[in-house]
């Protein structure tokens, strides 16, 4: 068992290397510009061991944004009640972690701003993000006729404009500064939101 352990431990390990080598060297060169080689020279392995976790660059890159998208899931929903009703005046921001996760990968993140980012992490984002955004009911004082869907189009592009002009902005405001104004901008209009599962 603590054999199994510490080869997981050896193999996300070696699989981060070459993520990081990568993202750094989409930044250097551009995406089209990157190849095996380079990967396998910037993290200091051979070609074999790169085969052995990936069958080429686009599987990496597939691990890249599949692996970005579970975790920004993840850091959407920690924290956050998923039955009854959330009272956002009561909500304390430091709970809303999404900011924190992408401030901690202000790597990976970055590529956002790049002309020649990895191919379909952008829409990846926006797709966590609508997912998201599927799962809050939002009730206000006031009833409107809206469509549920556009409503939910709206939310999911205003959520990642905040996001991506943070980015753009080098990350000016702190992440616990941006999640009081994510809480304060959804507060403004909706006092209770309700998570669904």
């Amino acid at each position: 068992m603590y054999t199994t352990q510490k080869l997981d431990r050896r193999v996300r390990r070696t699989k981060q290397t070459f993520i990081k080598s990568y993202i750094s060297l989409i930044k250097e060169k551009g995406y089209r510009n990157v190849t095996v080689t380079d990967v396998v020279n910037k993290s200091d392995y051979n070609r074999a061991t790169f085969y052995a976790h990936f069958k080429n660059i686009e599987d990496l890159t597939n691990e890249i944004i599949e692996k970005t998208s579970d975790e920004l899931q993840k850091a959407f929903l920690q924290n956050l009640k998923v039955s009854g009703y959330l009272e956002l005046d009561s909500f304390p921001p430091s709970s809303m972690l999404v900011f924190q996760y992408i401030y901690a990968n202000t790597d990976l993140f970055d590529l956002l701003k790049e002309s020649e980012s990895i191919p379909g992490l952008q829409e990846k984002m926006i797709e966590t993000i609508r997912k998201f955004q599927e799962k809050i009911i939002f009730e206000g004082d006031q009833k409107f006729d809206v469509n549920n869907t556009n409503f939910i189009t709206y939310r999911t592009y205003g959520a990642y404009g905040l996001i991506l002009e943070w980015i753009k902005s080098d990350y000016a405001q702190s992440p616990e500064e941006m999640s009081k104004q994510m809480v304060n901008i959804l507060h403004a209009h909706y006092p209770k939101i309700q998570m669904r599962l």
